[in-house]
């Protein structure tokens, strides 16, 4: 009987042990993770681990380098960081996006998965936004749901490509699919698998009738119903070539009606060019 008491007495100890080298390792690493949060250039840890699934390897590595420009942006405004939309690097520095990006009060940062043969993804803090003057963000029609956004890249030894841009239309398009994923909570979550999709521009009265909303030149009516994934929740930008022609405004609505409303890039061009104070295309 006192044997017996007496491994218990150890099994006790022991486990008690074991638990607080466990609560201590949990600490250190919590630690390391607020340290590489608050370091300057060093946020990229925390907010891939908050808003990335890591798998092994990029599915597609050929397509994702064929986008090297499209950029994911990630907001915090609590304690985790969240996946906002996606947007496109123009100017180096500068991203387009949609005006409904933004969140008032939250903190913003570009992600970019520009190093393919490592699969790092790396983020920039946002210095600050240009959001068109007319947008707003109650507004039932996306009329004027474009903006621009620098991005703090002097930390970073490297080149970032950007995409092109300029005020002439085309007539061909594909669309860049940075995939996600969605959780029971509905949150949003990025994955490093990439797809593209040739889509067709298509009459306006279609997404007028899927969305209720009037399209005009601003705009571009995008047909989708080639792409058979019904849990793609965003579409990065359009793109013909290396130019940017649109970026996402409205998302199909359900599976059935595969029609988005794509801000038209080109219409904004002059305006892009203004904010950006930037005196040429390209």
């Amino acid at each position: 009987m006192k044997a017996a008491c007496i491994l218990l007495t150890v099994i006790i100890v022991v486990a008690i042990m074991a638990v607080c080298v466990m609560v201590k390792f949990a600490t250190d690493i919590t630690v390391e993770e607020r340290k590489r949060d608050y370091l300057p250039g060093t946020g990229v840890y925390q907010v891939a681990k908050s808003i990335a699934i890591p798998l092994n390897e990029v599915k597609n590595y050929p397509i994702a380098e064929r986008f090297p420009y499209v950029a994911a942006i990630a907001r915090n405004s609590s304690r985790s960081w969240t996946f906002s939309c996606f947007a496109s690097v123009v100017l180096v520095k500068w991203v387009v996006t949609s005006g409904h990006c933004r969140h008032k009060g939250a903190t913003h940062r570009v992600l970019l998965l520009n190093d393919f043969a490592r699969n790092v993804t790396r983020s920039f803090p946002i210095l600050f936004w240009r959001i068109h003057e007319k947008y707003h963000i109650n507004n039932t029609a996306p009329f004027y749901d474009i903006a621009v956004a620098k991005f703090n890249v002097d930390d970073y030894p490297f080149s970032i490509k950007p995409s092109l841009f300029d005020e002439s239309s085309v007539m061909t398009c594909e669309a860049s699919i940075w995939k996600t994923v969605s959780t029971m909570d509905r949150r949003v979550y990025l994955i490093n698998d990439f797809d593209k999709l040739q889509v067709k521009i298509t009459p306006a009265i279609d997404c007028h009738e899927s969305f209720g909303v009037d399209i005009n030149e601003s705009m571009i009516c995008i047909d989708l119903t080639k792409y058979d994934d019904c849990f793609i929740h965003e579409f990065g930008p359009l793109y013909n070539g290396d130019k940017l022609v649109g970026i996402l405004a409205r998302r199909p609505r359900d599976c059935d009606v595969k029609f988005a409303i794509f801000t038209n890039v080109s219409y904004y061009s002059n305006w892009i060019l203004k904010l950006t104070h930037t005196t040429s295309y390209g």
